[in-house]
């Protein structure tokens, strides 16, 4: 199973080209953590504004430098059917261990769940590897309904989803139709707690790049019961997660690193940098959950 939390990985760019040497100590330093593994191109990653040549590339990169026993998510979905099964492919050959699939984007209106469970169930008979059905309907516009993921889940190529609604409700739902080794990811960190409660096995969140340590802590909570300090650290990392994806997006998330010390990363065109308000408010957020770890979490380590 995918069980734990995985950070979906921001893509390094330096004057708009990646970075090999950014993205290799980026993941390095990530991999030192508890962390489950990464995800790499989703939407934290600027997947839509990498070549495909591009995507193979970074692929190939961060296989190199995840641990052999950690899962490689690498998003491969496409517009088109043909395309997202020719990225699978690619990314199997390259060391994905499991493919990403987003709904298409293009004619939204004409996505119905029937297209969309056409679409996934081709993927899946065709992909060398595992795959994840992936539903943001604030970012792709179809929403996948829990009937068609239960659909989906007997596929036996289809082995889980990352559920970025933000709707707990929707998630349950989803959990009460797939079998138990069906893995549900949540992808919003303000929901990780009551989603692990549900029966989520795990995260792919943001606010994992930035302070992956209290984001493990926080899985670790909930699966020893200790369930009084997983609400606290819930509510603590809330602000952050918020700033680095609903509030301040990708730049946002790029300047957090930088402030915890990893290298500097910026965003590809036509995304700029975070402005300077920005980037104190992010600080800020990152001194108030300091002060938090130290007084709360010090005082349960004893």
């Amino acid at each position: 199973m995918l069980r734990g939390v995985f950070p979906p990985l921001p893509t390094a760019f330096t004057d708009d080209r990646i970075d090999d040497g950014v993205m290799a100590e980026t993941v390095n330093r990530l991999m030192e953590t508890g962390l489950a593994g990464v995800l790499l191109l989703g939407t934290n990653g600027e997947a839509s504004l990498v070549t495909e040549a591009e995507a193979d590339h970074l692929v190939t990169l961060t296989r190199r430098v995840v641990p052999p026993g950690r899962p490689l998510l690498v998003g491969t979905g496409r517009d088109g059917t043909a395309a997202t099964i020719d990225a699978c492919r690619r990314a199997g050959q390259q060391g994905a261990t499991h493919a990403l699939v987003r709904p298409p984007t293009s004619y939204t209106p004409l996505m119905t769940q029937e297209v969309l469970r056409t679409h996934d169930a081709r993927v899946a008979d065709a992909s060398p590897i595992p795959v994840l059905l992936y539903n943001q309907p604030a970012v792709f516009g179809p929403d996948l309904a829990p009937a068609t993921v239960a659909s989906l889940a007997a596929h036996g190529n289809i082995v889980g989803i990352k559920d970025s609604s933000g709707n707990i409700a929707q998630v349950s739902d989803v959990l009460s139709r797939v079998p138990p080794e069906f893995d549900v990811l949540t992808g919003v960190a303000a929901i990780m707690y009551a989603s692990l409660l549900s029966g989520t096995s795990g995260s792919v969140i943001a606010v994992a790049n930035v302070v992956p340590a209290l984001c493990v802590r926080l899985f670790d909570f909930v699966m020893a019961g200790e369930l009084h300090n997983a609400l606290a650290l819930q509510r603590a990392l809330a602000p952050l997660a918020r700033a680095v994806t609903a509030q301040y997006g990708v730049p946002g998330l790029k300047a957090a690193m930088t402030l915890v010390g990893h290298p500097v990363m910026t965003p590809r065109r036509p995304l700029l940098p975070a402005p300077a308000t920005a980037v104190d408010e992010i600080a800020r957020l990152l001194r108030t959950l300091e002060e938090f770890t130290q007084v709360r979490l010090l005082a349960v380590a004893s």
